[in-house]
């Protein structure tokens, strides 16, 4: 194998599929990329062997052939060269490296070792706007839990609806509802109803996304045979196994009704959660709110610190009422909202709260309420 690229599209690709190996892998194989070159460009794949991918880059290709190489070292060395072309040539058991002014070798192992990684063969089966799907990864990933211990819960539920898809996470405390509608090829989708993503493979989606992909669109693919998903790109494939588990019946947790609903500023709000939260940190991040009439009052106090109480202009309908949250699970939700208003809603002090950003129908987030003694 031997080929030339730029420093800086190399650099690129090595630090996105560096984010999909794992810092203690069991087999030694998993910390190494694998380099390919396909079909006039070169390939670079990384796997945990739950997640992987496949991250294509235009370069010149002198001889064709592939090597699996250290990925934090060669990454490393890469990030640490002047902005030039790089030539990159396998010679028996190395990885020659050289520059202008620079020249390494990097020892290499059996590509033959390396996991088989599925790469497409067709055109992708459903096809989402990446607009869409990016705002979309972003209001619903961080409800999922990471506690191994139950693992439907550290996936997103995607789910057919009429006429698009609807994205779930919940960890118990809290729940994540987005649906995302007029998604082309969803008839290949019906047959399976849902399936059940993991939220890193989600989150990796987003995070490539954000870092300029040029293309409109994102592909999807299922394969139920090998149980697992691939999201594509023109110049990028995310595979991911499904998880196997039964997500819970969220739709019983959705309250039907409410006796108060609060509109209000977003900004405001989330100065307003921030600020209380300093005070709720030992106190297990409790923070209350009261509502009468045209007033949201929120408390938060901690026998080490202190009290802080905060009163806010809202638009009340419906009866008053108290109701206690944690503030991380508030802060979070709030930090995925780009709505100037939004509204949320309660019945009792037992029951979840219900929000939703006023310019945006297809989101909601149910936060469950905390016990406090009076």
């Amino acid at each position: 194998m031997k080929f030339s690229i730029l420093q800086e599209n190399l650099n690129k690709g090595l630090n996105i599929v560096n984010r999909f190996i794992v810092s203690r892998a069991q087999l030694p194989i998993l910390n190494n990329i694998l380099i390919k070159t396909d079909q006039g460009r070169i390939k670079l794949s990384a796997t945990n062997l739950e997640i992987g991918i496949n991250f294509w880059l235009g370069a010149r290709v002198l001889k064709e052939g592939e090597i699996c190489v250290p990925a934090r070292v060669l990454t490393e060395y890469i990030t640490s060269l002047p902005p030039e072309k790089i030539n990159l040539e396998s010679k028996k058991n190395l990885l020659e490296v050289s520059s202008n002014s620079y020249q390494a070798n990097f020892v290499s192992l059996p590509s033959v070792e390396f996991p088989v990684i599925p790469t497409l063969k067709k055109k992708p089966e459903i096809s989402l706007k990446l607009k869409d799907l990016s705002k979309s990864i972003a209001q619903v990933t961080f409800a999922s839990t990471q506690d191994e211990a139950r693992p439907a819960l550290t996936g997103v539920l995607i789910k057919t609806t009429k006429d698009g898809l609807m994205l779930v996470a919940t960890d118990g405390y809290r729940l994540s509802l987005k649906e995302i509608k007029g998604i082309k090829g969803l008839e290949k989708l019906t047959k399976q109803k849902e399936i059940l993503i993991p939220s890193r493979a989600l989150i990796e989606i987003g995070k490539i996304i954000s870092e300029g992909q040029r293309d409109d669109a994102l592909g999807m693919s299922i394969s139920k045979e090998n149980n697992q998903v691939i999201f594509s790109t023109s110049s990028v494939e995310v595979i991911s196994r499904l998880i196997e588990g039964k997500f819970p019946d969220f739709e019983r947790i959705i309250p039907d009704k409410n006796t108060t609903k609060v509109t209000i500023d977003t900004e405001s709000f989330f100065q307003a959660v921030r600020s209380a939260s300093i005070f709720a940190r030992e106190s297990a991040n409790i923070i209350q709110f009261e509502i009468s009439g045209s007033q949201l009052e929120i408390i938060s106090n901690s026998p080490q610190v202190g009290e802080n109480r905060i009163k806010l202009e809202v638009k009340t309908e419906g009866k008053k009422g108290k109701i206690a949250f944690n503030s991380r699970y508030l802060l979070d939700f709030l930090n995925s909202l780009n709505s100037e208003l939004l509204t949320f809603e309660i019945s009792t002090s037992l029951n979840p709260g219900v929000f939703k950003p006023v310019d945006d129908k297809s989101y909601l987030h149910i936060i469950m309420p905390i016990r406090v003694q009076e």
